[in-house]
């Protein structure tokens, strides 16, 4: 298909005209105060769980390519120019970063949210604009980038030599498409179809690599007082076609609302299950992440029950050093993890969630449908609970007390027939059942006390 043909075609399925931001678009961005986040410092990698696209300090690159070399926005108002290197705040979302800028001197704010849907090779950027002041503000809006479409770091020389880019724009679809000039190599970008884009030079200092180009566009504004625009941007690339390119962006434009509302649901959903509560947040911050990577953790063979536990100081130790790392690497552990590449830090998110349970001392054995608890807990650690912990189909909340003369474990199990073995070190001799004092004998050191029940309390204190 001719390029002619495809800008024809593509314009027909775009066409829609640009809104002012509506309750959808606020509802979006108000939705990520409900999930788990990590404040950063500065920008890094992140794949924003889309392991089909990375952004590397700035640069855009799919698994194969890379797209651009780097992007900014600009707000020239009548009198200034600034360029929006340096966010007063960034906040790492599972699938979206939202971004703060403050001009105090302008009355305006600009808030960015960089999000990526669950499997599109591309990014949408949401530039929400508000004029704080008591007067009109004449804007304009500029994206800058720089292209520098080269084979990604794991691509060997035979996928394609590096050579120069060009950059054209359409003013028809009001599509920029870079390519590079010996390889089916693309990546575009525009905002939506409505808006009416000026092609014009960078004022940002982005200044490309050899092979690379850089582009802008420009979007006149008028903000009231007190009013809000949102400018989004789209960015797709290919290493097949740009057809296949101009599509996906295409596909980010029309189905923004469905693909957040699908990377919130599950995310809602992951962060509700299995959630713990314990005295310390880096660890919950890992465990928490590292569930958008692997899941639920889940038991998934029968086995013997292990005769002993990891040394809990020991385990929290451990724990607490990866976390630094984890929280300040996450998208880049988690979500890019390549199971090929030697890592200097193992385990990585596969070691949290299990770890976690050995703190509190939880195995479940599926097929004989018990789930064993033998506290485990830090020193230091006074109180930790788990609730909607699932072990096959049965759903458990466990909640453990620990001190130097008590220990109290308390369960919820949804299947009552289920077994629970509790087992308390063997110096804790009074043991009581739901407040029933009950006799009790000891294995290996440890009191076992063999229980169903839709609600079970234990409470072990030493004589």
């Amino acid at each position: 298909m001719s390029r002619s043909l495809v800008v024809v075609f593509l314009f027909c399925i775009l066409n829609y005209s640009c809104q002012e931001p509506k309750a959808e678009e606020t509802r979006l961005v108000k939705s990520l105060e409900r999930l788990q986040s990590i404040t950063i410092p500065k920008d890094g990698k992140y794949s924003l769980a889309n392991e089909n696209i990375l952004i590397d300090d700035g640069a855009v690159q799919l698994k194969t390519i890379q797209l651009l070399q780097d992007f900014t926005i600009l707000i020239k108002t009548e009198e200034s120019i600034y360029c929006l290197n340096n966010p007063i705040e960034t906040a790492k979302f599972p699938f979206a970063v939202n971004r703060h800028y403050l001009l105090e001197n302008e009355g305006l704010k600009v808030r960015q949210v960089l999000f990526m849907s669950k499997h599109k090779p591309g990014l949408t950027i949401l530039n929400f604009i508000k004029n704080e002041s008591k007067s009109t503000k004449q804007l304009h809006f500029q994206f800058e980038t720089a292209s520098d479409l080269k084979s990604g770091a794991k691509m060997d020389s035979t996928f394609g030599k590096n050579a120069a880019d060009r950059v054209i724009f359409d003013e028809l679809t009001g599509i920029f498409t870079a390519k590079d000039e010996e390889n089916d190599w693309y990546a575009v970008w525009g905002s939506s179809t409505g808006r009416v884009l000026n092609p014009v030079s960078p004022e940002c200092p982005i200044i490309p690599a050899e092979f690379g180009v850089a582009a802008a566009f420009e979007i006149k504004l008028e903000l009231s007082p007190d009013e809000e625009e949102l400018v989004p941007v789209y960015i797709a690339g290919s290493d097949q076609s740009e057809f296949s390119a101009i599509e996906t962006l295409a596909d980010l434009r029309t189905d923004l609302f469905t693909d957040w509302d699908e990377r919130f649901a599950l995310t809602d959903s992951l962060q509700s299950t299995s959630k713990i509560q314990i005295p310390d947040q880096n660890i919950t911050d890992a465990y928490n992440w590292s569930k958008y990577k692997a899941g639920i953790f889940q038991y998934k063979a029968a086995g013997q029950k292990p005769t002993s536990l990891e040394d809990p100081s020991e385990l929290h130790s451990l724990l607490q050093e990866l976390s630094k790392v984890f929280s300040q690497q996450v998208d880049k552990d988690i979500f890019m993890f390549d199971e090929a590449q030697p890592r200097h830090i193992q385990p990585s998110w596969q070691f949290f969630q299990p770890a976690v349970l050995s703190l509190l001392g939880i195995y479940g054995d599926i097929e004989n449908r018990v789930t064993y608890i033998r506290p485990n807990l830090p020193p230091n650690w006074k109180n930790a609970s788990i609730e909607k912990f699932w072990i096959d189909d049965n759903q458990l909340a466990i909640s453990i007390t620990s001190e130097k003369n008590l220990i109290t474990v308390e369960i919820t199990q949804t299947d009552k027939k289920a077994g629970l073995s509790i087992e308390i070190p063997e110096e804790f001799s009074k043991v009581k059942v739901l407040g029933k004092e009950v006799s009790t004998d000891t294995k290996e050191g440890y009191r076992r006390i063999l229980m169903t029940g839709k609600h079970v309390k234990i409470e072990a204190s030493k004589e």
